[in-house]
């Protein structure tokens, strides 16, 4: 028997919060009960991290040593509209994560081939051209490159057409990176998670690119008891809220919420954006308002967020096409593709998608020892808000190139690239980059300087800018550095990567009171990243305020215990 997805009937035996085949306290159950068959330390603990402001539930699943090596990362998040649902949120992340990179990490999942070699065995290429939104004519002329890259194939099954597919992840994975990996307590409810998440990026992507004119949804139009609850916590603490229609032309329902406290706003709290998709405009609501609760730190810690689907807003006045939309609709006006099986609202999902012109392809993850479903589904033609603009086959074979071959060798690939389609930016940014990785900093400015003078999107250009001034402040050209710097952050204010650059170009400058400010926009944009909490503190170290720089310091150590020079410079201050 061939790879294959056999959807089953799944009624949903749990409707309060989310929609679920069990409840959330089942849920959580079954899980413990099935990581503690195993010979694997996968989740530490649970626990509940709001501070009751708002008195929605916000909650971690903190890793255990196991799933930390896998997953990268230390905890998941969780949401939902009752400490139960969102304890079982928590969970079902760390089983997604958890699942999708053991899968990711298992050879023993994949074979090695170049489309060449599979020959009628490879996806179609159309199914490629989709996924990076190319023109079919230039796609074609780049075809006899991406029939020679060595990829990483596994199989996967067509829910469109209903057949086995090998899926190159690898490419797949560059593109979508964690949009479509999904869990839950059945094939059916996960496939609906995944589906919709993809959907949610897709629209979320296009409304904040093109800045479209959405209609806002009348607040009091909801039904749900549940969603009237929450709406009634954020009104008791004065937080405003506004809800969107950003279903677009898809037929499934997707509803952004922009929500924020004018009493809090910006000392302690930020303006939230994002948004929920799910097959009935109620529950796309709930996802909505609950991943609010998650993202904005019950408006009044001094949180920050990474956007994600959606970009942040830090001047509500830039948001009024958002709050004082042209047009009003009730909830009851939105799709609605939901049934009381879950597996029908999966059919009624691959149907809508398919006639939109979307082929839904799905890979089985789900981890054999944990044995709850999981699954990474792609849909190819779907955007994201993070990914470059003017995407082509040609740049991510690009990409590829530079990623999986020496640095020597990559560049004679790109030189044949740049024969078959001439004049294009990213083959001179992916030489650049492995003039880089050569340490030929010289070689490596010219050409990222031909990248931008190619005329690349907007969008690109930060790219290209940050990879330029890195290697004109390691050969020590400081203030042509900071110019490209600048360039940078005119197109794109908040990369973390560029401000870094240039906090380093001043510290080396020993302007260290700008440098501050510089690695200050770096923490609010991400405030994941160590490094900067330790480039704070070297820069406190210069200005001889040892209490400041010993803070930054152990800040960026709890975040990243490997940053020596943080350790070393502690042990010297408190000396």
């Amino acid at each position: 028997m061939g790879y294959e997805i056999i959807l089953q009937d799944a009624p949903k035996n749990y409707t309060f919060d989310q929609d679920k085949i069990i409840s959330p306290s089942e849920t959580v159950r079954r899980f413990r009960e099935k990581a503690a068959a195993l010979d694997l330390d996968i989740l530490s603990r649970t626990r509940r991290i709001d501070n009751g402001r708002l008195d929605i539930p916000v909650f971690y699943s903190e890793c255990g040593a196991d799933a930390k090596r896998v997953t990268g990362t230390n905890k998941q998040m969780g949401k939902g509209g009752t400490p139960e649902q969102s304890e079982a949120s928590a969970v079902m992340e760390l089983v997604e994560r958890f699942s999708f990179f053991s899968f990711a990490e298992d050879e023993k999942n994949f074979i090695h081939a170049t489309p060449e070699q599979l020959g009628e065995k490879a996806l179609d290429y159309a199914l490629i051209t989709q996924s990076v939104h190319d023109d079919e004519a230039e796609a074609l002329k780049v075809k006899p490159i991406f029939d020679s890259l060595p990829l990483q194939w596994t199989k996967g099954y067509d829910l469109t057409d209903k057949k086995e597919v090998n899926i190159p992840f690898n490419w797949f994975y560059m593109i979508n990176e964690f949009n479509g990996p999904s869990a839950g307590n059945c094939t059916e409810e996960a496939l609906t998670q995944g589906i919709c998440e993809l959907v949610e990026r897709h629209v979320s992507s296009r409304v904040s690119r093109e800045k479209l004119k959405v209609p806002g949804i009348r607040l009091d139009s909801f039904k749900d008891p549940l969603i009237r609850e929450l709406l009634a916590k954020y009104e008791t603490q004065g937080i405003r809220i506004y809800a969107s229609d950003l279903s677009l032309d898809t037929g499934i329902p997707t509803i952004a919420v922009l929500a924020w406290d004018p009493a809090t706003f910006p000392d302690t709290s930020e303006i939230v954006w994002t948004a929920g998709t799910a097959p009935s405009p109620e529950k796309a609501m709930g996802r909505a308002l609950t991943e609010v609760a998650q993202l904005a730190g019950d408006f009044n810690s001094g949180s920050n967020y990474v956007a994600s689907g959606l970009p942040k807003f830090t001047d509500i006045d830039a948001a009024r096409y958002i709050t004082h939309p042209e047009t009003m609709v009730d909830a009851a006006d939105l799709p609605d593709l939901s049934a009381d099986n879950m597996k029908v609202e999966v059919e009624n999902l691959i149907r809508i998608l398919a006639d939109k012109g979307f082929h839904l392809l799905s890979i089985c993850t789900t981890h054999p020892g944990l044995d709850i479903p999981a699954y990474y589904t792609i849909m190819p033609g779907a955007h994201f808000r993070e990914r470059a603009d003017e995407a082509s086959v040609g740049m991510f074979a690009a990409r590829l190139i530079t990623e999986n071959s020496h640095p020597i060798l990559a560049i004679d690939q790109l030189d044949e690239l740049e024969s078959l389609i001439p004049g294009q930016y990213y083959t001179s940014f992916y030489k650049g980059l492995m003039f880089s990785a050569l340490e030929e900093g010289e070689d490596a400015i010219k050409q990222f300087r031909a990248a931008l003078e190619r005329g690349p999107a907007r969008r690109n250009l930060p790219d290209i800018c940050s990879h330029m001034a890195a290697a004109q402040k390691d050969l020590g050209l400081l203030d042509p550095a900071l110019e490209t710097c600048q360039i940078g952050l005119n197109a794109d204010p908040q990369r973390p990567d560029i401000l870094n650059t240039a906090g380093a170009c001043c510290f080396m400058k020993k302007d260290f009171k700008t440098a501050v400010t510089y690695f200050e926009r770096a923490l609010d944009v991400d405030p994941s990243l160590a490094i900067n909490y330790a480039n704070m503190g070297s820069c406190y170290r210069e200005l001889k305020e040892p209490v400041l720089a010993i803070k930054f310091y152990e800040m960026a150590l709890t975040i990243d215990p490997s940053i020596e020079f943080a350790r070393d410079n502690i042990k010297k201050l408190k000396k």
